[in-house]
């Protein structure tokens, strides 16, 4: 029997959660009907917290028997190769699912005509740009930051620039260090002089899970505030205090994505990095949105 509800993988941290909402419920929008998620992916790996919660999303957890009908896949070019075959044939793999070809936008998502199953991490607005109204809606926490959160005010009286250095596990995890890289100094450097020119008055707020480092390693001759790291379990107050900022210089992060994507500054300017992955192999054409500046 087909499905009902469009059912999403989740895994990953906030940034990667909030991709995989945002394409299912955009998704499962287009057809009318419900979204619900599987969190497997979060108890296999052990390192992330569920955080959707946190938000008005309108999902609600698969449920165990649910989960008991859903195949457990994971990336791999044999998966790929059964999850398209699942889309024509549900009553042998159980479920019909949906796994996108690359990083770049895969087309056949708009072809979809029934719920399926999504496992990827969808990180590109062509997903749900059309539904960014909704998105914008479900994506506001449900219990918001008191109006005396440190920095909260500063940051809306001024021309907030948020700030992001990403190092953590690009540094210590060798594995993701080869995948995803490191945007250097120089990155940040011409991304706030472009800015500055544009904008001669700004105050920057440097965002970063290691704020020490940031502190000791970069320089600029503009006004800047550091903003101590949360932990894990409470990155969506950074999360939160960057989608208040004007302007945004993020790195190649789906947390920073999202810090500017939910801004609804009308004078906003984002610049990303124009390498968002190590390896140029991999085709991120479609990861940031055409109207930010690559540096």
């Amino acid at each position: 029997m087909w499905p009902t509800q469009v059912i999403a993988r989740i895994e990953g941290g906030l940034g990667n959660q909030l991709f995989q909402y945002a394409a299912a419920r955009s998704l499962a929008d287009r057809l009318g009907c419900d979204v619900a998620l599987d969190l497997r992916g979060l108890d296999e790996n052990g390192d992330r917290p569920f955080q959707l919660d946190l938000y008005r999303v309108r999902a609600t957890v698969a449920s165990p028997q649910q989960l008991h009908e859903l195949p457990d896949w994971r990336s791999s070019r044999w998966g790929r190769i059964r999850a398209n075959l699942s889309q024509f044939a549900p009553a042998i793999y159980s479920y019909p699912l949906f796994w996108p070809r690359s990083f770049a936008f895969d087309r056949r998502f708009d072809q979809i005509t029934r719920p399926v199953y999504l496992v990827g991490y969808w990180q590109s607005e062509k997903y749900f740009a059309w539904n960014q109204v909704h998105m914008l809606q479900d994506i506001q926490l449900t219990v918001p930051l008191p109006v005396d959160t440190p920095l909260l005010d500063e940051i809306r009286s001024t021309r907030s620039v948020a700030l992001h250095i990403r190092r953590g596990d690009y540094v210590s995890n060798t594995a993701a260090a080869q995948f995803h890289g490191l945007c250097d100094m120089g990155y940040y450097l011409a991304a706030i002089n472009a800015l500055k020119a544009r904008i001669p008055d700004i105050h920057v707020f440097v965002f970063s899970d290691e704020p020490d480092w940031a502190r000791a390693n970069l320089v600029l001759d503009v006004p800047v505030r550091y903003v101590d790291a949360n932990p894990t379990d409470k990155g969506h107050i950074d999360l939160e205090l960057m989608r208040q900022c004007r302007h945004h210089v993020i790195a190649n992060s789906s947390f920073s994505w999202w810090g500017a994507w939910l801004c609804e500054s009308g004078e906003q300017v984002v610049y990303a990095p124009s390498r968002w992955f190590a390896d140029p192999a991999n085709d991120t054409s479609d990861v940031v949105p055409a109207r930010w500046m690559l540096t």
